[in-house]
């Protein structure tokens, strides 16, 4: 689970996030659960007119973690169309860590396939 400051922006697709996110924008980072290859979603801002009118810090800063929350889940959904998941061993990886076998059988990470490949040969 990541946090940014005092606020849980929740379950991440991929092991490692970075949250970049700022008093006006949301950005996050997704790595490849396999070598570490990053994506980045675009900046989403904070800029909504009647947030922008609040003067009550506090009251800001609590609408401010809810939006940063639906950000995050947006970003993270958005993740899963740059991000292949192994039917072996649950990671989230990049293309170049994926092995899409064409057929109707499971499709791969790197590893998993070298593993499988390997007990088909013994």
């Amino acid at each position: 689970m990541g946090k940014k400051g005092a606020f849980d922006i929740g379950i991440s697709l991929t092991k490692k996030t970075a949250d970049h996110s700022d008093r006006n924008n949301f950005d996050f980072s997704f790595y490849c659960d396999r070598c570490g290859k990053g994506w980045r979603s675009g900046k989403m801002p904070f800029t909504d007119e009647e947030n922008m009118r609040i003067d009550n810090g506090e009251v800001r800063n609590i609408i401010w973690g809810r939006d940063h929350r639906f950000a995050f889940e947006r970003a993270n959904l958005e993740a899963q169309f740059h991000f292949n998941h192994c039917s072996d061993c649950g990671r989230w990886v990049c293309d170049d860590c994926f092995f899409a076998s064409g057929s109707d059988e499971r499709d791969l990470c790197r590893d998993c396939e070298k593993h499988n490949q390997g007990k088909e040969e013994t």
